[in-house]
């Protein structure tokens, strides 16, 4: 998995806070360290180690993984050229604050953001470049305190280490969360798509094909249904619009006007009768639609749609369809019944997608339902749905 990084822009309070504290670590190195040409020495490469962990987060931002390798590699062998140069001369009482401090900054940068090869190389670097400051400093662990830890200085970058190990850890736990938000969000999106556009655009085929067919000698009717074909036509750009601009304006799902779940089924089944087929929608009484859920408002409507969505396209010889919804304990039963023999000749009118009750299943087992789908015995042809009612 590719290493997610944070995102660029003006610098914020944070990255000024830590400038602050990079300048006072220089000031601090300048008035400890000899006036010498060593003494500059650790300065510069203190420096060059907290200008290196600056760039190496942008260089990781643009992807450039060799070019911060590079950048880790020169700063670490600085700073061990002036680890050789301290300890051939004179010691020093400081091990170069700013140079520790850049060196693990790069060495935790490394280890969250770097892939394998460049990781390895930049952090061996970093991590022995860190481990060698220790002879720079030994007088400063002969206090009484500082004397009983000394020996824990290696520990020091292998805490680094661990530490930009442990952000990669969450990064990719966060850039896996996202992932699945988006894997779902595309899945939704597409079923609303596909329950829009089939819903809308089957209505228009199937009356312009009946249209056709009774045109010479039904004009009255064939009129009615080039009618129908109009206002449904609208009402289908009308949802595209509204899908579309949900899509580009975040946050007006909540502004938008919510209908009620058993108005838009109402509105379904009325639409969905035409001439020699009727469609009837049976509520059982004591049904309570006002408390269920949003999720589960919408799911009674995408079954019901596609449900007569599949009955226009593929049982052409029904003649009646019942839409059933009813109580069975804690659960919701929905049921979409046709009166159509599957065994149908002539030529087909939709070629099956596949998407359309792929999609509902999943929508279904989301809220923990079953769906179902096949023929009756008695005849004709069942869409079924079972949902817990929370």
């Amino acid at each position: 998995m590719s290493p997610v990084l944070p995102p660029s822009g003006r610098p914020t309070r944070e990255a000024l806070a830590a400038a602050g504290v990079c300048a006072v670590l220089l000031v601090i190195d300048a008035g400890v360290v000899s006036r010498t040409g060593v003494g500059l020495a650790v300065v510069a490469s203190g420096a060059l180690a907290l200008g290196t962990a600056a760039g190496v987060l942008p260089a990781y931002r643009a992807g450039r993984q060799w070019t911060a390798c590079a950048m880790s590699l020169t700063a670490a062998g600085v700073s061990l050229l002036t680890t050789s140069l301290v300890r051939g001369t004179v010691l020093q009482r400081t091990p170069g604050w700013a140079e520790l401090v850049g060196l693990l900054g790069v060495l935790c940068l490394s280890c969250r953001y770097g892939r394998p090869l460049p990781l390895m190389l930049s952090a061996l670097a970093s991590f022995v470049a860190v481990v060698r400051l220790f002879g720079r400093a030994s007088s400063l662990f002969s206090t009484p305190v500082l004397d009983q830890i000394d020996g824990l200085f290696p520990l020091l970058p292998a805490a680094f280490a661990l530490l930009g190990g442990y952000l990669r850890t969450e990064d990719g736990r966060r850039h896996t969360a996202a992932e699945r938000v988006r894997h779902f969000e595309r899945l939704d999106l597409a079923r609303d798509l596909h329950d829009h556009v089939a819903h809308y655009v089957t209505a228009i085929v199937v009356q312009a094909q009946a249209g056709e067919h009774i045109a010479a000698r039904d004009p009255d009717t064939a009129r009615q249904l080039f009618g129908n074909i109009e206002k449904t036509g609208q009402e289908g750009l009308t949802a595209m619009s509204r899908l579309v601009r949900l899509l580009r304006e975040p946050g007006t799902e909540q502004q938008a006007p919510v209908t009620p779940v058993m108005t838009t089924v109402e509105n379904l089944v009325r639409r969905f009768s035409t001439p020699g087929q009727h469609a009837w929608l049976n509520v059982e009484d004591d049904l309570d639609s006002t408390a269920w859920s949003p999720q589960l408002a919408r799911s009674v409507e995408r079954v019901v749609q596609e449900g007569l969505t599949n009955i226009r396209k593929h049982a052409r010889s029904a003649t009646t369809v019942h839409v059933l919804l009813a109580a069975d304990g804690n659960r919701l039963v929905i049921r979409v019944r046709d009166d159509a023999a599957r065994q149908q000749c002539g030529r087909m009118r939709f070629r099956p997608s596949g998407f359309g009750l792929v999609g509902l299943t999943e929508r279904v087992a989301e809220l923990g339902g079953e769906l179902t789908s096949g023929p009756m015995p008695e005849g004709g042809w069942e869409l079924a749905a079972s949902l817990p009612v929370k």
